[in-house]
């Protein structure tokens, strides 16, 4: 199996992508990219928990079973089969089958535990990041079950779908009694005593059975946060075609990934636009060869992370003519893929460049908990947007409440003015670790600069049509990753100052000339100063490449947790007059220098 996904926006560019992967020899294409639930989240704007469960696709957001039509939005339903039959009918005419990637059992509406008790099932959120509680169903319930199989048989005859992959304990789903679930084992106590493997192997047979009732035979699979303990115990126990975390009933790897890097979440670069990372996935092209099922070749995803990334698909096209093995062969391999993007005058300089770009990528990686940094903090806790200032429980609403609905904290006000404080992680702390983390930073800014300075160069000498459109968008792209590595960096500055300031503490005015100071007044300043530069020399890039250096929501209305707004350059501006308006706020608690 060859399994292909990427997130396209219409039919026609699926139907652009589903043919480029039959010609790199796909047999399977993940359908379930779809319309974000955001109603998820407007059953209570408060509760940023759904952001998480709303990216997610779900069986059950797709094909509405009559005994939830009360409690689930019927025309957001409606409108998701319709793009999966659509996609179905250009996967059919390629003479190729449907992939549906996602997540379950994931949580229900209250209101439907309310009317059917005995359908709860585990609690499910985390309790750190969510307001309020939330439950999956329980699929050791027959009638659940049987939900679940009807539900498949509808979905498998709208689109030929015969592999099946879900994420679990996680992101607003999980499993009853499992050890993995956020909040600890728990779930109903009719199934307490009920063993892991076999509650989970029940729920894949009842989707194998759905796809059965279609005409179809379905592989279906299961990863997320489950205890190695369940994985090991439940493998033994698996049908054919049935995986948990990856793995089959012998243990062996069951899909490869390739592209792992590219999605907003593995990319680390989030919410930079067309980064390309072509470099790890040679390497992972060169892992997926070696095959994982007794030496006969491993079933491989290849993700892509938009249509626009040529130099992924060329990558594939060209490895499949001549597999890579060894740093020589990758290296000769990316010289050819480069040649096609730039031609081959330049084909070196682009291959340093995305060698420049893996080790920025390398060197920001490891600031990860809970999430990539630039996801949770830039984003997340909108470090972008929001203003630094030193008594950020004295912002007037109007100088706060353009970042704070879209902040994921669901902890005190105290907390969530803590920078630190990433959905209820904190990532950097001390000064030892801003020390450590400031060091990442500067040498991912470094190779970013080195990368600049090549593609940047490439698209002067070019000539029209042989890369050099391409190359000046990858420079803007590569200029603003800058601006969001040094945003991440002078959060974490600013923070380790606030955390070493003792506010209850006022400095004692004195005449006295030639007055050292509190070094920490200028540590303030100079922090404000760079990141109100930061945020000036953004809104430059953005006015250059509007909508295409960042990921931004096209409306008002698109903005979320996960996805800044339109309107990015104003509140850039907005963030950087608050902080300028806010400079002498530090001369309540430094003692100033004469």
């Amino acid at each position: 199996m060859k399994l292909f996904s990427c997130p396209t926006a219409t039919v026609a560019e699926f139907g652009e992508f589903a043919r480029r992967a039959a010609g790199l020899g796909g047999t399977h294409v993940v359908v379930s990219d779809l319309p974000k639930s955001r109603w998820q989240w407007e059953m209570d704007l408060n509760d940023p928990y759904p952001n998480w469960g709303m990216m997610q696709a779900t069986i059950f957001k797709v094909v509405i079973p009559e005994e939830l039509a009360e409690w689930l939005p019927g025309e957001y339903g409606k409108r998701n089969l319709e793009i999966v039959a659509e996609r179905g009918e250009v996967l059919r005419s390629l003479g190729l089958k449907a992939a549906f990637w996602g997540s379950e059992p994931a949580w229900w509406p209250e209101a439907v535990y309310a009317a059917h008790p005995d359908w709860r099932g585990a609690r499910c959120e985390h309790p750190k990041r969510a307001r309020r509680t939330y439950f999956s169903p329980c699929i050791d319930h027959p009638e659940v079950l049987g939900m679940y199989r009807r539900a498949v048989a509808e979905l498998c005859r709208a689109a030929p779908m015969e592999f099946f992959q879900f994420l679990t304990n996680d992101s607003g789903g999980g499993i009853c009694w499992s050890e993995g679930l956020y909040p600890g084992a728990n779930g109903p106590s009719a199934c307490r005593e009920r063993p892991f493997r076999e509650r989970l192997v029940g729920f894949f047979d009842t989707i194998q059975q759905g796809a059965r009732d279609a005409g179809l035979e379905a592989t279906v699979g299961v990863f997320g946060s489950i205890p190695q303990s369940e994985v090991e115990g439940t493998w033994p126990s698996l049908h054919e075609k049935q995986a948990v975390a990856g793995k089959d009933r012998q243990g062996r790897t069951s899909l490869m990934a390739v592209g792992s890097k590219d999605d907003f979440y593995g990319s680390c670069v989030y919410p930079a636009r067309g980064i390309p990372q072509v470099v790890t996935m040679a390497e992972e092209l060169e892992r997926s060869v070696a095959g994982a099922k007794g030496g006969a070749g491993a079933d491989v995803q290849y993700s892509f992370a938009s249509m626009e990334t040529t130099e992924a698909f060329d990558l594939v096209e060209l490895f499949n003519q001549r597999p890579a093995r060894g740093l020589v062969a990758r290296m000769e391999l990316l010289v050819r893929v480069a040649a096609r993007q730039v031609g081959a005058a330049h084909a070196a300089g682009l291959v340093e460049a995305w060698e420049r770009i893996q080790r920025a990528v390398a060197a920001v990686r490891p600031i990860e908990g809970g999430g990539p940094v630039l996801l949770l903090g830039c984003v997340n806790q909108r470090w972008l947007t929001r203003p630094f200032v030193l008594f950020p429980m004295e912002l007037e609403a109007q100088q706060k409440d353009y970042y704070r609905r879209f902040q994921f904290q669901t902890n005190t006000q105290e907390e969530a003015a803590d920078l630190m404080n990433l959905q209820a992680y904190e990532l950097i702390r001390g000064q030892a670790c801003t020390r450590l983390a400031t060091t990442l930073f500067e040498t991912a800014i470094g190779e970013l600069r080195k990368a600049i300075e090549l593609v940047e160069g490439i698209a002067q000498e070019s000539a029209e049509g042989t890369g050099m459109g391409k190359m000046r968008r990858l420079g803007l792209r590569l200029r603003a990753l800058i601006c969001l590595i040094r945003n991440a960096e002078h959060a974490a500055q600013f923070q380790d100052v606030m955390d070493r300031t003792d506010f209850g503490q006022q400095p004692k005015p004195t005449a006295q000339w030639r007055l050292a100071g509190d070094p920490r007044l200028r540590e303030i300043q100079q922090i404000t100063r760079a990141e109100v530069d930061n945020c000036h020399e953004l809104i430059g890039i953005l006015a250059a490449a509007p909508g295409d250096v960042l990921e931004m929501a096209e409306s008002a209305e698109g903005e979320d947790v996960f996805m800044l707004g339109p309107d990015l350059v104003e509140l850039l501006g907005k963030k950087a007059g608050i902080m300028m308006a806010h400079w002498m706020d530090a001369n309540r608690v430094y003692e100033r220098f004469s």
